[in-house]
């Protein structure tokens, strides 16, 4: 029997480090969905930078962002549910990153916020796709409760910042490693898999009746929830220890690997 809905990270999953599709890649999510399984997004990303994904590939299946914070109706731009984390840890969270000389950018209602802007425009359009805003204190500066904050280091420093951050947020936040670059909290028990449990449920199909792909830390409850997990060869430890099946890297199309070996039937 053939899944009946399969959810993908974005980048490192689907998309190359130029942010492109490969037309073979392109071609197998056409096929499956013809055969009538629905995909869906799961992603670090927020539903605006998701959307022309979402678009292009004709997704109708609720789209997961924000790693698991916020699921949107495609159809509609609506956000089905959303998880914020408390106002009142903003306060501490400001105050470490100060001390450190962190680059701290905070998410919400779909914009993000720094105190300092130490990247080019052109990073943050490619990796967040939002609208940015300087401000003089994120405190507060927020329109609305923060979605989730993110730290960008080299991967060397949060290799060693890593277990500070979870040694000091870890019980009030969930602390993910979605890229090598990148350290990102959310409130706590929210995760990729946490909302692709939902989405499932939300569309009354069983648990293994899924698959999920991904490549990061902030991909392992997804992997480890769904019917099968799938790691591409690039991916990490971590998403390479949860995952049951481990296909090419993205640079060799794993993702058309593996829809065509485990859904098309393509040998």
């Amino acid at each position: 029997m053939p899944p009946k809905l399969i959810a993908f990270d974005l980048d490192g999953t689907l998309l190359r480090d130029d942010l492109s599709l490969s037309p073979r890649v392109a071609q197998a999510l056409a096929q499956v969905q013809r055969a009538g399984v629905l995909i869906t997004l799961a992603s670090g990303r927020g539903f605006p930078a998701l959307k022309p994904w979402a678009a292009q590939l004709h997704i109708t299946a609720p789209v997961i962002g924000y790693q698991g914070a916020s699921i949107t109706d495609p159809l509609t731009e609506r956000v089905i549910c959303e998880y914020p984390f408390p106002r009142e840890l903003l306060d501490e969270l400001v105050e470490y990153a100060r001390e450190c000389d962190l680059s701290l950018t905070v998410y919400a209602d779909d914009e993000i916020y720094v105190e300092r802007k130490r990247h080019s425009d052109a990073f943050y359009d490619k990796w967040f796709g939002l609208p940015i805003h300087v401000v003089a204190d994120l405190r507060t500066a927020l329109p609305a409760d923060p979605i989730k904050f993110l730290i960008t280091a080299t991967a060397d420093e949060l290799d060693i910042l890593q277990p500070e951050v979870v040694a000091r947020f870890g019980r009030s936040m969930q602390i993910v490693r979605s890229h090598p670059l990148f350290l990102e909290g959310l409130a706590l028990g929210v995760t990729k898999g946490t909302a692709l449990a939902w989405v499932a449920r939300h569309l009354w199909i069983a648990q293994s009746d899924t698959i999920a792909f991904g490549d990061s830390g902030n991909d392992v409850e997804m992997l480890a929830w769904a019917g099968i997990g799938v790691a591409m060869g690039n991916a990490s430890p971590e998403a390479l220890r949860a995952a049951d099946l481990v296909v090419p890297s993205v640079d060799e199309d794993g993702v058309a690997v593996a829809l065509e070996r485990l859904v098309l039937q393509v040998h």
